[in-house]
């Protein structure tokens, strides 16, 4: 597939999922046939050991849902069809594999690229980094430790700091170093920094540091961008090529030295990596065993970004296969309303309206930051609410604090709503009860909802649940409105643990010799359970910088920062 191809394959699937993966996938039948000591990775509440290995039992290669293959017991010499011999070996083709590919081949190694999909597979827009050039020149500054001590305060004190240390050094240099590649890249470029890059982040997000930078044509363009760069300046890449094993010496005890891969008539090709392999293989979104080992709270979410036969845990499963130790349990995720699942998408799902449950019920403070929203959603019928507000919306959201969207006119969230409500993906009526109809909810029990809520803003306190007076609305002026949101995960955000050159460790924390994880393949960056909104695009930011270093090291380079 040449460039012009993938570009035609990028626009055709918008739902390319964030990160690259480039691995099988192992789902509940491949672990079920591998015993019980391979239900999980190792580190989480799954037991000792390093996860699935040459004696968990079972059959060399099962076929799990998705229908590609998971190998668990090393492959023999004489099963492999095909060798060929690189200085470093990326397994993913998302933004932290394209980034750290450019940055080897840049630096003259000789790169490959095993990448599961056809073309690079990367979701989002913003990359968090502190103190690069644009940021400079449009004034957007900040103390950086104030930002990760908070950033961190908000993780429960889970997060590593050498890897959040590492982002602060590197994050800058590394947006310095691509932003002049890419900036003026028809489909790529250009790109914006600070707090308002196209959008209004309210108070109530938190969003308190100016460290996004977009590029308008978002990851999926830019991590194919990067792959093709890294092409020009010698690398190959491997598309339609899964990984399936990470060859490690001394009976997984020595040096990591190369990648075995299928390629698509099945054969197996192995690729020999004489100075490391970067694991930039995406997240475990599409894995139902490891959410629901590492992701309890979000069981019943479907995954938002995710194309169903990418973001399965292949990365993680090879890395503990050799010895890697995942971040202990639970682990962080991106839990959004937008994009939307199995609801219409209309503008503001931030707004905090009156928010009433399916049995017509009011159950929360609905001002709280946006990344907190969908753990309400959890205690609720379905997991999902209906946003209430009458026709003072055309002027009130302006009030409101959330939305996610420009304050200028014209207003998106007034045209938005008409929109949907003229589309059919909006609800409007003259009345409680038809309005209570429309969404299928105890016309009783909203109408008794909207009364005690008015009474409350009317009397500017809400002893209910603490929604401050600004954002008490009453719902008094026909017609009135509702629209469906639904929380949905867009990626997983851990996996092994790794120190801050990003280098593997294994369960006693010693580095695995030759292996680097980077991207949603590392583990222990983020804290919580829900990625914290203080910095904005801080998954993409660490995917970025963590590629970069990973790439600059394993090339026998300095890093930018220099502060590791």
């Amino acid at each position: 597939m040449d460039a012009t191809d993938r570009k035609k394959a990028i626009s055709r699937r918008t739902f390319l999922g964030i990160g690259g993966v480039a691995a099988a996938s192992v789902a509940a039948a491949s672990l079920a046939a591998c015993g019980p000591t391979a239900e999980a990775p190792a580190g989480g509440d799954a037991g000792a050991g390093a996860g699935p290995g040459p004696d968990a039992g079972g059959g060399a290669v099962v076929e799990d849902l998705g229908g590609s293959i998971a190998v668990m017991q090393p492959i023999a010499e004489g099963d492999i069809a095909e060798t060929a011999d690189f200085d470093i070996v990326v397994i993913g083709g998302g933004i932290a594999g394209s980034v750290a590919a450019a940055t080897a081949a840049e630096a003259g190694k000789k790169v490959a690229v095993l990448q599961k999909a056809e073309v690079a597979v990367s979701n989002g827009a913003g990359a968090a980094a502190w103190n690069s050039k644009v940021q400079q020149e449009i004034g957007s500054d900040f103390d950086p430790w104030e930002a990760v001590t908070e950033w961190n305060r908000q993780g429960e004190n889970r997060a590593d700091l050498d890897l959040l240390k590492t982002w602060i050094y590197n994050s800058g240099p590394t947006m310095d170093w691509l932003i002049p590649l890419t900036n003026d890249v028809e489909g790529v470029g250009p790109v914006i920094a600070g707090l308002n890059a196209g959008m209004d982040y309210p108070d109530a997000w938190n969003y308190a540091y100016g460290a996004v930078h977009m590029w308008l044509g978002q990851m999926g363009p830019l991590a194919q961008w990067l792959l093709d760069y890294a092409e020009q300046n010698g690398a190959t890449i491997y598309y339609s090529t899964p990984a399936v094993q990470i060859v490690r010496e001394d009976n997984n005890a020595g040096k990591v030295s190369g990648v075995i891969a299928t390629k698509e008539d099945g054969s197996y090709l192995k690729l020999n990596a004489a100075s490391a392999v970067i694991l930039a293989a995406g997240d475990y979104g599409n894995n139902p065993v490891l959410r629901a080992q590492y992701l309890p709270f979000a069981e019943g979410l479907k995954s938002a970004y995710m194309r169903p036969d990418v973001n399965t845990g292949d990365g993680q499963y090879m890395a503990t296969y050799i010895g890697g130790k995942m971040q202990l349990s639970p682990h962080c995720s991106n839990i959004h309303f937008d994009p939307p699942i199995d609801v219409p998408d209309v503008p503001g799902s931030g707004i905090p309206w009156l928010f009433v449950n399916k049995n017509g019920k009011r159950f929360c403070n609905e001002d709280v930051q946006y990344g907190q929203l969908w753990a309400q959603d959890m205690n609720q019928p379905d997991y999902m609410h209906y946003q209430i507000f009458d026709d003072t919306f055309r002027t009130e959201w302006e009030n409101m604090g959330s939305g996610m969207m420009k304050k200028e006119p014209p207003a998106p969230i007034v045209e938005g709503t008409d929109q949907a409500v003229a589309d059919g993906k909006a609800f409007k009526a003259d009345t409680i009860a038809d309005l209570a109809a429309a969404i299928g909810v105890p016309a009783d029990a909203l109408q008794a909802t909207v009364d005690r809520y008015n009474v409350l803003c009317d009397a500017g306190y809400d002893d209910d649940y603490g929604k401050q007076a600004a954002r008490l609305k009453s719902i008094k002026v026909a017609p009135f409105y509702a629209i469906a949101r639904a929380p949905g995960i867009l990626c997983t955000l851990n996996g092994v643990i790794t120190n801050g050159n990003c280098q593997a460790l294994d369960e006693q924390h010693q580095v695995i010799e030759g292996l680097y994880a980077v991207g949603n393949c590392q583990g222990n960056f983020f804290g919580g359970l829900e990625h914290q909104m203080i910095i904005p695009g801080m998954s993409l930011g660490r995917a970025m910088t963590t590629g970069r270093v990973a790439g600059l090291l394993a090339a026998g380079k300095e890093i930018a920062g220099g502060k590791l």
